[in-house]
């Protein structure tokens, strides 16, 4: 099964098609398309926004937060965001212990070069690991997850603290497209559930964002999310150039590979314990966007994920995350899992799926958040 317009196929077990054999995913990205078109009003609503935002935070240090990692797309968000819009970001950085040597780099040069000030959390790394470490004892397809929280609760903690209003996102529609649930989910909740059975010790120093914060961020405090680059025409290529000649910024390898975790997990522990190519979404979305045709993007999945040296990486992960040959080999060939064969906030959020929908009417969470988890109305 495979859809008619991009790439996807029923290596996404949630896959639906339509009548004329298209995806789910394509009608959430042409919805969002109508929402954010290209021409030359959308770049001027960016210009607009950040006009109200520098208004709204005069009497602060910063206008905004802007999370980095070192990878294109959250350098080139910091870029526009202070050279392009004007503002004062601050930049925020989660340190789980898997950087590369190249996303340091790239963090330090992009922010000294900007002028922006950038502050760094680095994780309790006993109890980061050992949530890690239980997830792929789980043997979930998002053993990424925890990092991804991790990430999320110290942008909203830092814009919390520092009374910023305005949260800035890299993510881009066109360019990054939508991951199924099946294949990352991330909640609080879930993670609670994980490490409850295959974990242990507690959670108390580990940054997780549960259903409390996010009435505390959203509704309380009211911050907001804002996604530039879904104004903007986005070209990988234009994108690096500039960074590279403006910034220092240097490649990395491969997609989501400026973390040793992530890309442990997207070229080679997802394709051969799930069959899962997280690379199917982006081109996907990149098929949708008329960026390269379904030929060109099939033959892009067909080749293998970058890696330098795939066992020494793999050898690396299990260790330093105090996994024996024997645990992984047993979770490796146990049922494969996800986000339904654990308590999560799933239930909760489609209960109160209108009440979400107002929100990201308010921009308060992103659009294709809320799609993601609720779908499109084809």
């Amino acid at each position: 099964m495979e859809c008619s317009k991009c790439i996807t196929n029923n290596t996404v077990k949630s896959i639906k098609l339509d009548n004329n054999e298209i995806c789910q995913f394509c009608h959430i990205q042409n919805g969002m398309e109508k929402e954010f078109p290209l021409n030359e009003e959308s770049e001027k609503k960016l210009f607009i926004i950040a006009d109200k935002i520098k208004k709204e935070s005069e009497k602060l240090a910063f206008d905004c937060v802007v999370g980095v990692s070192g990878g294109r797309d959250s350098s080139y968000l910091l870029y526009y965001v202070k050279k392009i819009l004007g503002l004062r970001p601050l930049a925020v950085h989660y340190d789980n212990g898997f950087d590369s040597d190249a996303s340091v780099s790239n963090i330090f040069n992009v922010c000294k070069t900007l002028n922006v000030e950038l502050e760094t959390k680095v994780a309790d790394w006993e109890t980061f690991k050992k949530v890690t470490k239980s997830f792929f004892l789980a043997g979930v397809s998002d053993p990424d997850t925890p990092t991804d929280v991790g990430i999320f609760k110290t942008m909203y903690d830092v814009a919390y603290r520092e009374k910023i209003q305005y949260v800035f996102n890299g993510h881009s529609f066109r360019t990054e497209g939508i991951e199924p649930l099946d294949w990352t989910y991330m909640d609080g909740k879930y993670i609670q559930s994980i490490h409850k059975k295959y974990g242990d010790g507690d959670l108390n120093n580990f940054d997780n964002f549960y259903i409390t914060d996010l009435l505390k961020y959203k509704f309380l405090r009211r911050i907001k999310t804002i996604l530039p680059l879904n104004y903007i025409e986005y070209s990988y290529d234009k994108v690096e150039e500039v960074l590279k000649k403006e910034l220092g910024w240097v490649h990395y390898g491969g997609h989501h590979h400026e973390s040793l975790l992530t890309k442990f997990v997207v070229s080679s522990y997802l394709p051969k314990k799930f069959n899962i190519d997280r690379r199917m979404t982006s081109l996907s979305a990149m098929v949708r966007s008329n960026k390269m045709t379904k030929l060109e993007a099939k033959k892009i999945l067909h080749t293998k994920p970058e890696t330098v040296d795939e066992d020494n990486l793999r050898e690396y992960i299990l260790g330093k995350l105090d996994i024996s040959q024997e645990e992984f080999k047993k979770s490796f060939k146990e049922k494969n899992k996800n986000f339904r064969d654990f308590k999560t906030y799933y239930n909760i959020f489609k209960y109160f799926k209108y009440p979400i929908k107002v929100l990201y009417k308010l921009n308060f969470i992103p659009k294709l958040l809320y799609l993601r988890y609720f779908g499109s109305n084809y």
